[in-house]
């Protein structure tokens, strides 16, 4: 299968389990990474601003914190991901940045 999320003409089972899991790796995974590191700095943002309101500023720290979790959390068992996949040889469990076909 190409680098890029393709099915080909004559789909199979294995083909469409290949595109979902294209989908996902490069779509809703840097989604949720995203909305992680949206929510710290979201957090960041609100602790600033509201230096005097203690009751926003806990929630501005509240943001912080579950996106460090969060981030943690998806970092952790994206390293579990990797290492499962190494143990057993599954090459390219991780979505990758494919640098070659670019111009």
């Amino acid at each position: 299968m190409n680098s890029i999320c393709t099915l080909i003409s004559h789909p199979k089972l294995g083909d469409l389990f290949s595109y979902i899991t294209c989908i996902i790796g490069r779509s809703v995974i840097p989604l949720i990474f995203a909305l992680a590191t949206a929510s710290f700095v979201w957090g960041v943002v609100q602790y600033v601003i509201n230096n005097n309101d203690e009751a926003k500023k806990a929630k501005g720290r509240q943001f912080m914190v579950w996106g460090i979790v969060a981030l943690a959390v998806m970092v952790s068992v994206w390293g579990l991901v990797r290492i499962i996949g190494g143990t057993f040889g599954i090459e390219n469990v991780i979505p990758q940045v494919n640098t070659a076909n670019q111009g």
